[in-house]
């Protein structure tokens, strides 16, 4: 078995060579693996057997769109003469953001009231991707290194292993060398650039490592820190009324929602945190309609045995918009710079805006990595810049945006900023994930490897064995297919939260949170959530 490793463990060179003399471009994600190394890898040479050991694992994503038609002249423009507002939400920009959020809020009326039934087939049908996104992404991972993002100089190693990983490729392919776009979480992508900054008076281009750019965060870690504000805002273990997020946490069960670790329970928090919203939207709804109960059929409802998917959408959209627009007043007052504090405010009413505001956002990012579409992300990207630094003045995330906006639309070519923006997205065949999600896989997969490898965990076994991991799942993968073998579940389908979701929009029905009343008080509410967009003054 290891001289079969051993023979496919260039694999991984070859098929990203071959990639590369066909045209295709390629990209480079890394993340740290730290595992623990207890008496089953216990070896004379290393001293404690209980330690943590901090390896860095990488993965090259095989590029299948390209924008051969836009200018690859760098940069767009001059960076000090682009105007503020440029990187800032404007009114449009919110307008925008406005109509995305009614058509998100639009399917779950359609699957919550049942005299919309008519629409959920206008309401299911897939948006168009773009050309390349729905073709399988290659992704090849490359060997574990044994170096530790905590420490600079390991850094600076892992962007030479890079460079001469994109060197070798670029000539054994016969090919012009290129820049090949980097990335990884926050932490890691603001390690590569501070590597990179500390060789930016070196002699050679090889030395600056000037192959490697861009360098951008990725979006599954931008989508867990949105979704822990989420519950930092309005998740509180003292707000025990039936309306708050954490009281359906106890009334539902949902003990895996721990919104103090959104990170290690994120499925979990992003479920009750779904289920919440579309509650909110629904009552929302109703309020706004005049309706005492789901089943009611409302006055006005179009004929629309003659009206087309577009016209129906079209319609509906229509009618949950002016909700949006609602709950959304208060931010468009901070963009005019005319918002003021109300004196006597209702907590509950300002609790289900936030609940809708800040969670159609984040439906929102979600939808955006299921459907890439780059105008859309750019201006959610502005709205949770604002949000994230309204939220904490010393965000990083706020600050990585603003970077991410100015690359886009200034510092690099308008064909690589299209390019670079693509590449933050994986088709794994099924779906469109983050990139940094499928890194997560791939670290799942190696520390999986470790625990089989017991004392045999060394740095020479452990680059081989990880060169090997994408020259087995091909010959895997090709035997399954050969032999049609049918792959098994490996858990139970995820079980559906319509009666939860039902149970807490009864609980909201009695409460009623958007009937505004200045002055109610909640007994467990000490101190009633705020907007952080509230936070932001603009002149």
């Amino acid at each position: 078995m290891l001289q079969f490793m051993t023979g496919v463990s260039g694999s991984f060179n070859s098929e990203l060579i071959d990639s590369v003399k066909d045209g295709k471009r390629f990209r480079i994600i890394g993340d740290n693996i730290n595992f623990h190394t207890g008496v089953a890898q216990a070896r004379k040479n290393v001293g404690k057997s209980g330690h943590m050991e901090h390896w860095f694992g990488s993965a090259a994503l095989i590029q299948n769109v390209e924008f051969p038609s836009l200018s690859d002249i760098a940069p767009q423009r001059d960076l000090l003469q682009l105007p503020c507002n440029t990187f800032l939400l404007s009114q449009s920009d919110l307008n925008e953001e406005v109509y995305y959020m009614s058509y998100l809020a639009a399917p779950i009326m359609v699957e919550h009231f049942p005299w919309l039934q008519f629409a959920k087939a206008a309401m299911n049908e897939v948006e168009d991707k773009i050309p390349g996104m729905n073709v399988r992404n290659k992704v090849i991972p490359l060997p574990i290194l044994h170096k530790n993002e905590q420490k600079y100089a390991d850094v600076i190693d892992i962007l030479d292993s890079y460079q001469k990983l994109c060197d070798s490729t670029f000539e054994k392919a016969e090919i012009e060398p290129q820049k090949v776009h980097i990335g990884g979480d926050q932490l890691t992508r603001e390690r590569f650039s501070g590597a990179r900054r500390l060789r930016a008076a070196a002699f050679t281009e090889t030395e600056r490592l000037e192959r490697l750019n861009p360098i951008t965060f990725e979006l599954f870690h931008l989508q867990m820190t949105v979704l822990n504000t989420f519950y930092q805002i309005l998740c509180s273990t003292q707000s025990t009324e039936s309306f708050t997020l954490y009281s359906q946490k106890v009334r539902l069960l949902r003990k895996e929602a721990d919104g103090n670790d959104v990170k290690n329970h994120y499925d979990s928090c992003k479920d009750l945190a779904e289920s919440v919203i579309k509650a909110y939207v629904i009552e929302a709804a109703c309020e706004h309609i005049g309706l005492p109960d789901t089943d009611i059929v409302p006055e006005n409802i179009p004929d629309t045995a003659q009206m087309s998917s577009e016209e129906i959408r079209s319609w509906l959209v229509g009618q949950v918009s002016p909700i949006i627009q609602k709950v959304t007043k208060s931010t468009r007052n901070v963009l005019n710079g005319t918002y003021v504090q109300e004196e006597n405010p209702d907590p509950v009413y300002s609790y289900g805006n936030i609940v809708l505001e800040l969670g159609l956002i984040f439906m929102n990012l979600c939808n955006i990595v299921k459907n890439p579409n780059r105008d859309r992300l750019l201006n959610v990207m502005k709205y949770l810049k604002m949000m994230l630094k309204g939220h904490n003045n010393r965000s990083k995330y706020a600050l990585d945006i603003l970077r991410l906006l100015c690359h886009q639309f200034a510092l690099l070519s308008e064909r690589t900023a299209h390019e670079t923006l693509n590449g933050l997205f994986v088709n794994t065949g099924k779906s469109i994930i983050p990139a940094d999600l499928q890194m997560e896989y791939l670290v799942r997969l190696t520390k999986g490897r470790l625990r089989s490898m017991c004392s045999n965990v060394t740095e020479q076994s452990l680059v081989k064995r990880s060169s090997s991991f994408y020259g087995m799942n091909e010959i895997s993968d090709h035997f399954d297919k050969e032999t049609s073998t049918v792959t098994r579940a490996q858990k139970h389908k995820r079980l559906s939260s319509f009666e939860d979701e039902n149970k807490i929009i009864k609980n909201l029905r009695k409460i009623r949170p958007f009937l505004k009343t200045p002055g109610r008080q909640v007994e467990s509410m000490e101190k009633a959530p705020k907007n952080s967009n509230h936070q932001i003054k603009f002149g």
